[in-house]
């Protein structure tokens, strides 16, 4: 069929020097970088690139005159009549994949871009075709499709439901999660039909969107109500994407499914537009011109254009010299070039037409005639200002993070995924001993080996995996959220023991994957040994024989030991925030309670006796000190009274008090009468053996009664006295 398109196309140049402008642009074809054939509107090939006999190893003669179709499998061959009949209604077609044979009859996939050409004549319109090698494209992407299903198939355990199709109606198999939602086992849903579990309603809303994803072949997003297996609609947010084979068919669609019911979270979806590649150089997303030996671009492409900020219209014809910072350096790069043929990712600097300097990758070959002359270059060039900003931004943003770790008060370091070290900042280089240029890079819990002498997991890898003994080694272990601390012993780079507080956090890329964790170490031992002679402070006055008040510098009570629950009958839920005064009797004055209140508010300490109150309403005198607490600013904070229930003591003072009195009224009495009793012997009893064996008597009672007086004047004496003759 003839296909009339010769008003779009203009008419080849009928001057004097056509020919030589045919055999330039003859040249400039045969050295096209990608396989490409000019065909007849029969099929019949008239001319091909060199790339193309390289790529499919035969001769220039071999393939002249012969149908394209005769290079096609047997099966492909509709799909290229297809792609060319496609012509007719299009300006051109891209990307149209199938295969071909070469001459070692080995298959290759190559990517067809047409688009209709005039030849060498005003008559005659033929078909101009890019056939790329994407042999080894495809077998990735088939290699990638194995290991996504591969991948999909291990999703079991994950809260999302997941699923593939082997058509639009049919499971091909369903993770534990939907079938949990159905209310089936997994065996029982695989490779069963939507109708069978499903009402019919819903499986038909299901199957439409399956089918459009069978038949557009694009991954869709969609919301659908399902029941699960308590007969309740839920609706499930759903992602349905096409796995294509070799050809470009339908093999699976891979479904994953979320419950968004309860929070449903409408996420609008960007949809990115595809450029279509246009034929020839502007196809690529690359900048690509070509240039003679003299740097003259005779063709370029739009992003070219673009990337040195001018017209398309001017750049062609234009010196690529002009562009280059220095120009020294075009020197330089052609010579590479002539010597090696070809040359990848050579860096230059180039100046836009705005005069701003960009960074690029050069990628060039030569471009010859067919006495392999050299007419000048064909060149990609990728502009990596941005990604050098970024990489030398990255690298500052590394220096900056690495300088806020080595400035971080604790000891810390950071492992990533497989345990290897990634920093160890300036404290746990002194708490180690060990550089961190020493340790960075290694894994097998070397990180442990300064800590415990020996490689073993740290807290840091209980986040990785959890381990019930492990937890043991750690006091006072808390998890929240992706972090754990805890507090454990280890030893120094002296062999000195340390308390230490560790807290471990995991880290995460911008995708929200595990990508390592990071610890803290803090030494704690000077806190710990402060905290344990605390608790023997503590449990002193907890458990010491006397009362124990602490009180705010109102006198409101913050701290009541058992003793004084135990004398005063008052819980300490009773008296916490309670003041003082409600344990006064009245029974002394107002000035004894000012006074004192200027004793301890000056600073200084009080000493005396309380009356005091009950609980129960019961009195008990009590012996107290009281003294300030101050803060390290000198400040009055607080007031601790240590006091003694005197009560008993009191009492029997009181009843030794009156003994004394009574005895003393007793011995006054009896000294009068034996006073009489010594002159009445002395005057009337004459027998002087009668009269000192009297006298003698009355001496050994003046001795009782000397030694008396001086028993009261001895309390101990005194008591001893009582007991003997009370």
């Amino acid at each position: 069929m003839t296909i009339d398109l010769k008003s779009k196309y203009s008419s080849i140049i009928k001057n004097g020097n056509a020919s030589e402008v045919l055999k330039y642009l003859h040249e400039l074809y045969d050295n096209m970088p990608m396989p490409s054939v000019i065909i007849t509107q029969g099929h019949s090939i008239c001319e091909v690139s060199r790339q193309f006999l390289e790529v499919f190893d035969y001769d220039r003669n071999e393939v002249i005159g012969k149908n394209i179709l005769d290079f096609i499998v047997s099966e492909h061959k509709d799909i290229f009549l297809d792609s060319i009949k496609k012509l007719e209604s299009f300006d051109s077609i891209l990307g149209v994949e199938f295969q071909m044979v070469k001459k070692d009859k080995t298959l290759i996939n190559v990517s067809l871009s047409a688009k209709i050409g005039n030849k060498y004549s005003e008559d005659t319109l033929d078909i101009f075709c890019i056939l790329e090698d994407i042999t080894f494209k495809k077998s990735c992407e088939i290699n990638l499709e194995s290991k996504n299903l591969e991948m999909s198939l291990l999703l079991d355990n994950i809260e999302s439901h997941v699923w593939y199709l082997k058509d639009s109606e049919t499971y091909g198999f369903v993770n534990k999660a939907h079938a949990d939602f159905l209310g089936y086992s997994i065996d029982s849903l695989t490779n069963r039909n939507l109708y069978e579990f499903l009402p019919k309603e819903v499986a038909e809303i299901c199957i439409k969107g399956n089918e459009e994803v069978f038949s557009k072949k694009k991954t869709i997003h969609t919301e659908e109500w399902a029941p699960n297996y308590k007969g309740e609609n839920r609706l499930i947010e759903v992602t349905k994407t096409p796995l294509l084979d070799s050809i470009g068919n339908v093999k699976y669609v891979v479904c994953i499914g979320s419950d968004i019911t309860d929070k449903k979270n409408v996420e609008e979806t960007l949809k990115e537009s595809q450029e279509r590649i246009r034929c020839l150089f502007e196809g690529s997303m690359d900048s690509i011109w070509a240039s003679t030996v003299d740097g003259i671009i005779v063709e370029a492409n739009q992003a070219a254009a673009d990337m040195l900020g001018c017209n398309l219209e001017e750049l062609i014809n234009s010196n690529i010299c002009d562009f280059y910072v220095n120009p020294e350096d075009r020197e330089s790069f052609t010579k590479i070039v002539q010597e090696k043929k070809s040359v990848r990712d050579y860096e230059i600097k180039l100046r836009r037409k705005d005069g701003i300097e960009i960074e690029c990758l050069f990628s060039s070959s030569i471009w010859t005639n067919s006495n392999n002359e050299i007419l000048g270059y064909i060149g990609v060039v990728h502009d990596i200002t941005n990604r050098k900003r970024t990489n030398k931004e990255l690298l500052d943003s590394r220096h900056l993070l690495q300088n806020i770790i080595d400035s971080l008060p604790d000891a810390t370091f950071s492992i990533d995924k497989e345990g290897r070290v990634l920093s160890w900042n300036k404290k746990i280089e002194e708490m180690t001993s060990i550089k961190a240029e020493d340790i960075i890079g290694k894994g097998n819990y070397a990180y442990s080996i300064p800590f415990y002498g020996e490689r073993r997991a740290g807290l840091v890898d209980i986040l990785f995996n959890t381990s019930e003994e492990f937890e043991k080694k750690y006091a006072n272990l808390r998890k929240y959220g992706d972090t754990i601390e805890g507090e454990t012993t280890v030893f120094d780079s002296r062999g000195e023991k340390l308390y230490v507080w560790a807290k471990a956090t995991a880290l995460y890329d911008n995708s929200g994957n595990i990508i390592g964790a990071i610890e803290s170490i803090r030494d704690i031992t000077e806190a710990k040994l402060l905290e344990d002679d605390l608790k023997k402070v503590y449990l002193a006055i907890d458990q010491g024989p006397g009362i124990v008040v602490i009180t705010d510098i109102e006198g409101n009570i913050e701290y009541a030991n058992p003793k004084f629950v135990e004398v005063t009958g008052y819980t300490a839920e009773d008296i916490l925030g309670e003041n003082l005064r409600i344990m006064k009797s009245n029974f002394l004055p107002p000035e004894f309670y000012t006074s004192l209140w200027d004793t301890i508010s000056s600073g200084s300490t009080w000493k005396g006796e309380f009356h005091n109150k009950k609980k129960d309403g019961n009195y008990y005198w009590e012996y107290a000190t009281i003294s300030p607490v101050r803060n390290e600013k000198g400040d009055i904070t607080n007031y601790i009274k240590v006091s003694e229930d005197i009560t008993m003591k009191k009492r029997v003072k009181k009843q030794i008090d009156e003994n004394i009195e009574y005895f003393a009224h007793l011995i006054d009495h009896i000294r009068n009468p034996l006073a009489i009793l010594s002159g009445f012997v002395q005057v009337k009893v004459e027998d002087p053996e009668i009269k000192d064996r009297l006298l003698r008597q009355v001496d050994r009672i003046e001795n009782i009664i000397t030694l008396l007086d001086k028993g009261w004047m001895d309390t101990e004496d005194t008591r001893r006295f009582l007991k003997k003759y009370g």
